[in-house]
C-alpha cells in the first residue's frame, strides 16, 4: 500500500450518491462486455446505444426498401417489416428488463454516502449507517468511475469516484481497497 493511505487519519469521505437508471445502464453493460469480451464490439461515438441501434436499422429498412422498390418482390417487404418489428420488440424488451431491475433495486436508487478508511468502509443509507471490513465484500469492482461494492452476489453499493470530497482523491480510496479488488482494474 502507498504510504499516503497509510499515513491518512482521516477517512475517505464520498459525497451521498445515488444512481441514475442512464447510469445503471451503462454500468450493467459495460460489465456484461466484460463477461462476454468476444462480442466486444467498438464504443458508439454517442454515449445513448439506442440511438445507434436505431440509427442502424433505419439504415436496414431503407436500403431493404430500396432493393424491394427496385426488384418489386412483396415478400421481401414483408420479412424486413417483421425483422424490423422484432428487433424493435427485442431492444424494448431488453430496456424495459433493466429497468425493472433498477426499480426492483431501492439501494442503487437511495442517496447513499460512504467514509472508507484502512479497516473497511462506512455505508449510510435512508438514514442507517453500517460498518462493512474489507474482507466482507463478496466482489469489489471497478466500473469506468465507479466502484461496485457487491455484498452478496444479487446487492452492491455504487460509490461514484467523482464524488470523493476533497482533499481526499480516488488514489487514496483504491490503496485502502485490498490487493484482490485493485487487481481486477
Amino acid at each position: 500500500m502507498p504510504t499516503a493511505a497509510l499515513s491518512r487519519s482521516a477517512p475517505v469521505q464520498v459525497a451521498p450518491t445515488a444512481v441514475s437508471f442512464a447510469e445503471y445502464q451503462a454500468i450493467h453493460q459495460e460489465q456484461q462486455r466484460r463477461r462476454h469480451p468476444a462480442q466486444e464490439t467498438p464504443k458508439p461515438e454517442t454515449a445513448d446505444p439506442w440511438k445507434m441501434k436505431v440509427q442502424r436499422w433505419a439504415a436496414v429498412v431503407a436500403a431493404g426498401a430500396a432493393g424491394s422498390f427496385w426488384l418489386q418482390p412483396k415478400k421481401l417487404v414483408g420479412w424486413l417489416v417483421l425483422a424490423t418489428v422484432g428487433t424493435a420488440l427485442g431492444l424494448l424488451h431488453q430496456w424495459w428488463e433493466y429497468r425493472r431491475a433498477y426499480r426492483q433495486g431501492p439501494a442503487q436508487q437511495a442517496s447513499t454516502s460512504f467514509a472508507a478508511e484502512a479497516r473497511g468502509i462506512y455505508v449510510e443509507q435512508a438514514g442507517k449507517r453500517r460498518f462493512y471490513r474489507w474482507q466482507e465484500f463478496y466482489s469489489i469492482q471497478p466500473v469506468g468511475h465507479w466502484l461496485l461494492l457487491y455484498t452478496s452476489v444479487e446487492h452492491c453499493y455504487y460509490l461514484d469516484l467523482n464524488r470523493i470530497e476533497q482533499p481526499a482523491t480516488a488514489d487514496e480510496l483504491r490503496a485502502l481497497l485490498p490487493a484482490a479488488a485493485t487487481a481486477a482494474e
